[in-house]
């Protein structure tokens, strides 16, 4: 059997009623994080865009977008949902896909969910095979693919698909069309990490909008290449399937989740500095230099005067001026005003980004970083070696949940997040997702009449 037929029939044999309670749990956990992630993101000038372009340029339909009372088809509503949901470096993630799954699986799972009427389970299995199918198609990447090509992306339209598939019930034959046709159309962006310092985000909102369109394709009789997974030589084929339908090893159970509202390359070292601030009592008037060591990746993230809030979420020196100025790296602290702000741009000229070979073998099954923070006072060092939010290191339910609020409550007020929580918790026993989506329907505060 081929790897590609492997994966199709774990995603059409998966039953979600079968799952285990904690996997449930935790695509809960998984879609409430996304959710608030994305109300936020709706809010932002690439939420903005991304909804208005697809109310000017998508048909009508039955799936809900954030933030409108006008409904769009099930591909628009993914478009613009998963804009919103990528505009914020907040939503989760998996270290050995090194990207973001839920980004791309959720918004395209919601919208097909609400258009087929599925029930809320079914809902939540389609989230678990797609995050599953996603990360097994970033992590089996050959490292000669891997290395070139990261962005969330190129692997997360299989998740997508993969998800809308699951929920529109497709045939064997059906679904591998739609995973050929994903990867044929799929995104695959150029400038590697410069396209990731735009809007384009790890082309995440197109890898979503393109996964449910392979699926509702494939459902029309759309014929896309077979075993898309075993002729190109990109993938390790053994590796994709290894372990696959294990109950132990679902990847939505190793996701992790973001309290920086920064790239999760520059977290170690966002923990660490955060850690010893607060033991020591260290002021910003007192750093003198900021030594960082840590994995090759993370010295990408070298960029001491970012031009743009999105450009900002990928600089580690200024994540950690972020950190030593204000004692927490969130939205207000990620700001346009702090591009300028001398403070904090003579504290990040003071990090200095090495590689250490060590903790560089120990990725991406580690993303660890050593800080020295050298003071008026003397030196300080920490090594964080799972930062907050990894399974190693998780948030709580009650972390988690403040995270969300703190994102949501300033477009959906207190009675609207009560709402969504539960309503997202509801989801294993619901009929269907409108609990959830008649939420996120709700014009923001400050959207009215823009988009319906």
């Amino acid at each position: 059997m081929s790897a590609t037929r492997a994966l199709v029939d774990f995603v059409r044999g998966l039953d979600a009623k079968g799952l285990p309670d904690r996997v449930v749990r935790q695509a809960c956990r998984c879609v409430l994080d996304l959710l608030g992630v994305a109300v936020a993101g709706a809010r932002t000038p690439m939420g903005r865009i991304g909804a208005r372009f697809a109310h000017a340029h998508s048909a009508a339909g039955g799936a809900a977008v954030i933030g409108s009372s006008r409904r769009l088809g099930p591909v628009g509503a993914t478009w613009a949902n998963g804009i919103a949901a990528s505009a914020l470096d907040l939503d989760d993630g998996h270290r050995l896909a090194m990207g973001h799954p839920g980004g791309v699986v959720i918004p395209a799972a919601l919208a097909v969910a609400e258009t087929a009427g599925a029930g809320g389970r079914a809902f939540l299995g389609a989230v678990v095979v797609g995050y599953e199918v996603a990360v097994r198609s970033s992590a089996a990447r050959v490292p000669a693919y891997k290395e070139r090509q990261y962005s969330t992306g190129i692997w997360g339209v299989f998740g997508a698909a993969a998800a809308a598939g699951k929920l529109l019930g497709l045939d064997a034959p059906a679904l591998q069309s739609a995973l050929g046709t994903a990867a044929s159309h799929g995104p695959f962006p150029p400038a590697g990490p410069m396209a990731n310092y735009s809007m384009t985000k790890e082309v995440i909102g197109w890898a979503g909008m393109t996964g449910c369109a392979a699926a509702l394709l494939a459902r029309e009789g759309f014929v896309g290449p077979e075993d898309v997974f075993d002729y190109s030589g990109r993938w390790d084929t053994v590796e994709l399937t290894a372990g696959l339908g294990d109950p132990d090893g679902y990847a939505i159970q190793s996701a992790y989740f973001k309290p920086h509202a920064v790239c999760r390359w520059a977290h170690p070292a966002v923990d660490a500095v955060l850690d010893l601030t607060e033991r020591h009592g260290l002021e910003p008037a007192e750093i003198e230099r900021v030594r960082v060591e840590g994995f090759y990746e993370m010295s990408r993230l070298v960029e001491y005067a970012p031009r743009t809030v999105v450009g900002a979420q990928f600089s580690l020196p200024f994540a950690l001026a972020l950190a030593l100025r204000y004692r927490r790296v969130g939205l207000e602290e990620v700001s346009e005003a702090n591009l300028t702000n001398p403070e904090v741009l003579a504290l990040g000229r003071k990090v200095e980004v090495t590689v250490d070979p060590e903790l560089a073998r120990q990725f991406p099954a580690k993303t660890a970083a050593r800080v020295t923070l050298c003071t008026s006072r003397g030196e300080y060092r920490a090594t964080v070696e799972y930062p907050r939010g990894n399974p190693e290191n998780p948030m709580t339910d009650d972390e988690l949940a403040a995270k969300f609020r703190a994102l949501a409550a300033p477009s959906l007020g207190e009675a609207g997040c009560r709402a969504l929580h539960d309503a997202v918790f509801d989801l294993p026993a619901a009929p269907d997702v409108g609990a959830v989506t008649r939420v996120l329907a709700r014009p923001l505060p400050d959207q009215e009449g823009r988009n319906g």
